[in-house]
């Protein structure tokens, strides 16, 4: 498949408590299987507030949060590599994810405690402003997706230790045809990376231009390991070109 290959879920060991790779190993990896860039979709929600928020200090949070996106942009810039911000938010209501796109850090500083809102209170005020993709929708343990809260759904999750059930996440997608239909990785340590991608015509970025893309459906999936999913992907946009 031409084009350039992006993982738009992956996590660093620096921010997520749950990652075991550090930010510069991950960004190796990816260059070695070939990608052209990664998004780095850290977790951020009431739980990493308990631990990190000790001083109330929202700015103090963010020099914390961003540490995990600013070491592997320095090792991506180093070996040429694009390595875009993204974010993993879970809202105080249930341990559902959304995958945040559309952001940077002037954004994120200006928007202290999102996190807190409920799912579909985020989606009210800024889905205007972001992309709002639900991570892993129907994962083992996985609350009812809130099907007017999200932009999208993540078709394929790769990340081998979990019970992601893509295959409900394809009902869903056949359900709201207007979804953007991703797939990531949803690298936390060795073996998750490069297992799927999004495909863009050309290099972008930072998040806005990944966002762009996407919602301008300048992407194809990849994912050898879920090849008929990728297959499906490529028959329902058949259907909405006809």
């Amino acid at each position: 498949m031409n084009g350039f290959r992006y993982d738009p879920h992956t996590h660093t060991s620096e921010t997520s408590k749950c990652g075991h790779l550090p930010a510069a190993d991950v960004v190796e990896r990816y260059v070695k299987n070939g990608f052209a860039g990664l998004v780095v979709t850290d977790h951020l929600h009431p739980e990493y507030l308990s631990r990190i928020d000790v001083d109330h200090n929202w700015d103090h949070v963010m020099d914390h949060y961003l540490t995990g996106y600013k070491a592997s942009k320095k090792r991506g810039d180093e070996l040429g590599f694009d390595v875009i911000l993204g974010a993993e938010f879970r809202f105080p209501e249930n341990d559902n994810d959304y995958l945040v796109y559309g952001i940077d850090e002037q954004w994120l500083r200006s928007n202290p405690y999102a996190c807190c809102m409920s799912a579909q209170e985020f989606y009210d005020k800024f889905h205007n402003e972001v992309l709002i993709i639900h991570a892993h929708p129907f994962r083992k343990g996985s609350a009812p997706v809130q099907e007017t809260a999200i932009h999208g759904a993540e078709l394929i999750n790769a990340n081998p230790r979990h019970e992601n059930n893509n295959d409900k996440a394809l009902e869903l997608c056949l359900r709201h045809p207007e979804y953007f239909r991703l797939a990531g990785s949803d690298t936390h340590r060795d073996g998750d990376e490069a297992r799927t991608a999004v495909v863009l015509p050309s290099r972008v970025k930072d998040s806005f231009e990944y966002k762009k893309m996407i919602e301008t459906r300048q992407f194809q999936l990849w994912s050898p390991e879920f090849q008929s999913f990728v297959d499906k992907d490529l028959e329902i946009r058949k259907g909405e070109n006809a």
